[in-house]
Order: C-alpha cells, then sequence, then structure tokens
C-alpha cells in the first residue's frame, strides 16, 4: 500500500514539473545570451525595449533562447562597446558610432551630424539603406542586428539658455566629435564625461550645462542639478545594435534566421517607438519636476533657434573632410547618399 500510494504521488511530481516545463517551452534553454546595456534597470531603455525584446526572444523561441540582460554598464562601457561585443566579453550590446570612431562604425556618424536626424523612427529609414549601401563587408566579428536612435539631444543647465549668447564660455559636457564642434561654435567650453558622470558635475557645479535627451534625463534625474532645459533639437544619437558572430553562428539556422529576420527588427522597431512616443512626455515630466524651483523648458523660435542652427553647414562639411582623412575615398559619395535619402524620406536638411 505504502508503495502503491508512493508511486501515485511521484507520478503527481512527475506531472506538475512536466507542466511546468511545457508552460515555458522547452524548459531550459538552450542558449544564454548576455546583453550588455549602460542604463539601470529603472531607466525606460531597459523597461520599455531590452526587457520586453528578451521576453519576446523567449517566448518566439518556445523557451531555447534566454537573453540575461546586465545594467549600468555592468560588462563594459560605452567607449569600449564595439571592441568588448567582437571579442565576446558579452554577445549582444550596442555602440554610439560617435563614440566609437576608430572602428568600422564611424560612417555611421552621419546620423549624429547636428539637427540631421530628430526623429528616431527616421534614423532606420534613413541609416539601414546606408548600411546596405556602403557597409556590408565591414562588420568582422559582429553582425549588426538593428540600427535605432535615441530622441533628440537637449541643453539641460544649471541657468537659463535663452540663446546663443547663453551658451559663451559656459562648461557644457558633450560628446561626439560633430557635437563638441558645434558646441565650440556656440561659444561653449566642451567637457568630456561618461552619462554617469553627468548629475555628480553639475550637482557640484564642476559643468554649467550638458548636452543629453529629455527622456534620458528623467532616467538619470538631472532635473535635481540642472532644471532648466532648452528644447534646440541637436539630433538623435545613432545607436548601432550588434550580436558577436560567434555567438550567432552557435545557433542552428532556424534560430539564425528568426535573429536576422526577426528579432533584429523587432529590437529596432520598440526602441525607436520608444524614444519617439516618449519624447514630449519626458519634457512634459521634466517641467513638472522643476516647478518648484523655478525651472522650465525653453523653446527658442525664429532667429535664436536659426543662431542655434546655423554651424550645421560647417560641419556637415567637416565631416566629408574627416572622413577623407580616415581613409574613407568616397567620403563625398557617402554624404550625397545620405542627403539624398533624407530628402526622399521626406526629412528637412539643415544644410540645404
Amino acid at each position: 500500500m505504502k508503495k502503491s500510494l508512493l508511486g501515485v504521488m511521484l507520478l503527481a511530481v512527475l506531472a506538475v514539473l512536466s507542466g511546468c516545463a511545457s508552460a515555458s517551452g522547452s524548459g531550459k534553454a538552450e542558449y544564454v545570451y548576455s546583453f550588455n546595456i549602460q542604463p539601470a534597470a529603472t531607466h525606460k531603455f531597459h523597461t520599455d525595449v531590452v526587457a520586453p525584446w528578451a521576453e519576446y526572444v523567449e517566448e518566439q523561441t518556445d523557451g531555447r533562447v534566454k537573453i540575461e540582460i546586465y545594467n549600468s554598464g555592468a560588462l563594459g562601457n560605452l567607449a569600449s562597446a564595439y571592441e568588448d561585443i567582437e571579442g565576446g566579453l558579452y554577445d549582444i550590446g550596442y555602440v554610439s558610432p560617435s563614440a566609437s570612431t576608430s572602428t568600422p562604425a564611424f560612417p555611421l556618424t552621419l546620423g549624429d551630424l547636428p539637427f540631421a536626424i530628430l526623429d528616431p523612427m527616421d534614423s532606420p529609414k534613413v541609416l539601414q539603406p546606408f548600411i546596405d549601401e556602403f557597409m556590408q563587408d565591414e562588420f568582422e566579428d559582429s553582425i549588426p542586428l538593428a540600427i535605432s536612435a535615441t530622441d533628440a539631444y537637449q541643453l539641460i543647465t544649471t541657468e537659463p539658455v535663452e540663446t546663443v549668447e547663453d551658451v559663451k564660455n559656459k562648461k557644457v559636457i558633450v560628446s561626439g566629435k560633430e557635437r563638441v564642434q558645434l558646441i565650440e561654435l556656440w561659444g561653449g567650453v566642451p567637457v568630456t564625461l561618461g552619462i554617469e558622470e553627468n548629475y555628480q558635475a553639475l550637482d557640484r557645479g564642476t559643468v554649467d550645462q550638458t548636452t543629453y535627451t529629455a527622456i534620458g534625463t528623467n532616467g538619470f534625474r538631472l532635473f535635481e542639478a540642472a532644471p532648466y532645459m532648452t528644447k534646440v533639437d541637436i539630433g538623435a544619437t545613432t545607436l548601432l545594435f550588434l550580436m558577436n558572430e560567434r555567438a550567432l553562428d552557435k545557433l542552428p539556422d532556424d534560430l539564425k534566421k528568426q535573429f536576422e529576420e526577426d528579432f533584429g527588427p523587432k529590437l529596432s522597431e520598440l526602441n525607436s517607438k520608444m524614444y519617439s512616443e516618449g519624447a514630449a512626455d519626458a519634457m512634459v515630466q521634466f517641467e513638472q519636476e522643476v516647478a518648484d524651483k523655478g525651472g522650465r523648458v525653453i523653446v527658442p523660435e525664429g532667429e535664436a533657434l536659426e543662431e542655434f542652427r546655423a554651424p550645421a553647414g560647417q560641419i556637415w562639411e567637416e565631416w566629408v573632410k574627416n572622413a577623407e582623412k580616415k581613409g574613407y575615398d568616397n567620403a563625398q559619395e557617402m554624404m550625397d547618399f545620405f542627403t539624398k535619402t533624407l530628402e526622399e524620406q521626406g526629412i528637412d536638411n539643415p544644410v540645404d
């Protein structure tokens, strides 16, 4: 009788375990990949983009693939992201081409040119054709999964900035050669610091201003240290999502096809949608957060806005010269293709 009862209990346990395995696909993932990102788990980039994407991948592969997310740059910072992914320090991540100018991602700094791409929904429309045309054979140990962008960068400041005159002689955190040049042409003093250093530098008064997105500003709570935002729409920051080639090659053909044809585009879609749809709400949130400090969002118009945008032509021309110095003999062809694609997509060219 005891043996019979034990047998029944064992069968019941096995049935439960079998049900759990069925509920999560194959039970145990066959392939586990690390995804390193810079923002914390509370940032919308995590909650609205990377986490839902990881869940999507697991669901669509019936649990065969699991994505482990590492926040706050736990596996490496943005400056070394290209080399880290290529070397297999982690499997999936993203690079900012403007922070990776010594890598094959350099041509994509076109997407970060001042006042070029303001809506992240436009980034894949403009830059994916560019990759297809000029960069198919550029990547060796990493595979482009997706191309997207952040919302446009703004000025986040400790004192109100109404005109370019209010930037002169001010210390401004900025990254990327073209944006550094923009700050210099505005008369400001560029300061290069990591994203995670923005808050402390503003709070301690070692800098006066920073350039960052509205969504990112709220995510890092920069409004606590700098209660003014000037909406100048400097431009979006391109995000190139990469996967280590050896990691991708481990997958059987069916899963590899899903990454290339479904998961990559899905990642681009989630990122572009979040940054595009969230930008306006982020500015409203910023104003609410700084209301008791007398802070506000400043929106330059007319001549004041034109003065902010005036240096664009010079910087775009310098991009071609810089690319030629780096050995890109087809730099002008790249620029022409880029500006033509902007026109075809109905996007305003600030240097026309």
